[in-house]
């Protein structure tokens, strides 16, 4: 006799977030992008599992100069709430606890996609497990160049996940 006890194996999971209509003024290196963390949801089969940040896919988007700017992407298994947009970050301890790692997007490695489009692929390869009341992955972009977005630019970020 057989018995099913829910899905097994990897399953990939692809989901996108916006960071938001940036502001006009200028971003300094470590300045954080967003006006908040951003959220991806059911990154996990349950609260607590675990899986594998494959990759990410950013695209930037403007009706003026692209910045195609250079990264930190900071990852957390738990919510976290970074400075305010175009305000330098410094994590606190109990932020830190529930890092999960971090990535660099280099500037030289956009791709130019047309006019006013550029994109960027990412391997990550990633492990995580994420908080035991958790299936959600935070992600706090930070600038780690100066920058001067214009009115009309924003990125979208897809991440590609490997769920356990």
């Amino acid at each position: 006799m057989e018995f099913y006890s829910g899905k097994y194996g990897i399953d990939r999971r692809r989901v996108a977030s916006d960071f938001g209509q940036f502001d006009t003024l200028a971003y300094a290196s470590g300045d954080i992008l967003t006006s908040s963390a951003i959220s991806y949801a059911n990154m996990a089969r349950s609260v607590g599992f675990s899986g594998k940040i494959a990759r990410v896919i950013l695209k930037e988007t403007t009706a003026g100069t692209l910045q195609r700017p250079s990264l930190r992407l900071w990852f957390f298994g738990s919510s976290v709430t970074p400075a305010t947009r175009n305000a330098p970050q410094a994590f606190t301890t109990s932020q830190i606890d529930v890092l999960l790692g971090t990535t660099e997007v280099l500037n030289a490695n956009w791709i130019n996609c047309g006019s006013g489009v550029a994109m960027i692929e990412k391997d990550i390869e990633l492990p995580y497990v994420l908080n035991s009341v958790s299936s959600t992955i935070y992600v706090v972009p930070e600038v780690r160049a100066s920058y001067t977005f214009h009115s009309t630019g924003r990125i979208i970020m897809q991440m590609i996940s490997e769920v356990d």
